[in-house]
């Protein structure tokens, strides 16, 4: 999961690696949404990359996964495994609520990553019903997912990384590109916090 923490005279939605109990690292959500950046909470500045036990992690904090430029960074840098703590809300004005699934499918494809979306059911800091839809993807497609959206429930999967690693052999996409076609991205600053 992920809290708010105070940091420097402002706000950051930060989610946490432990290991053991201590803390091997952190992600700041780099995409606060319209509400988060009205509550003052700030955008965080870089994708971090944690090696735990030889495993290269990645985390997008909840809406991080829609910016599929976002998670190729973590592709480029190496992340095998991407963490995805998400609140999903029951009304959702986002269409296609039975096929987001596929989202993460594309990432995980597109990136030769696993990725694992953790949802919490519940309310949330506005007072909104949120709910579960956590899952497990990989290359090889879907591997695992949430029965019931409004239960407690534990999703399970076994991720296969020497597949992961042979992706990364042919899938051409993450080491052969035009970086110029990107200077758009650079250019086109939507807002800054």
């Amino acid at each position: 999961g992920n809290i708010i923490v105070k940091e420097n005279n402002s706000y950051k939605n930060r989610a946490f690696i432990l290991k053991d109990g201590e803390i091997m690292g952190y992600q700041d959500k780099i995409h606060p949404t319209r509400i988060e950046r009205e509550l003052g909470i700030s955008c965080g500045r870089e994708l971090n990359l944690l090696n735990v036990d030889g495993l290269n992690i990645g985390i997008l904090i909840c809406a991080d996964i829609l910016y599929p430029e976002l998670c190729r960074v973590a592709g480029l840098k190496g992340s095998e495994l991407i963490l995805n703590p998400v609140i999903s809300f029951k009304q959702s004005e986002l269409p296609g609520k039975d096929y987001r699934f596929c989202l993460y499918f594309a990432r995980a494809f597109d990136n030769c990553c696993a990725i694992l979306k953790s949802g919490g059911i519940g309310k949330t800091f506005t007072g909104k019903d949120a709910v579960g839809r956590s899952l497990i993807a990989s290359v090889s497609g879907i591997l695992a997912q949430s029965m019931d959206e409004n239960g407690e429930e534990v999703v399970r999967a076994d991720i296969d990384l020497l597949s992961l690693k042979k992706c990364r052999e042919v899938n051409y996409s993450l080491s052969d590109r035009n970086v110029e076609a990107y200077r758009y991205l650079l250019k086109n600053k939507l807002y800054e916090k």
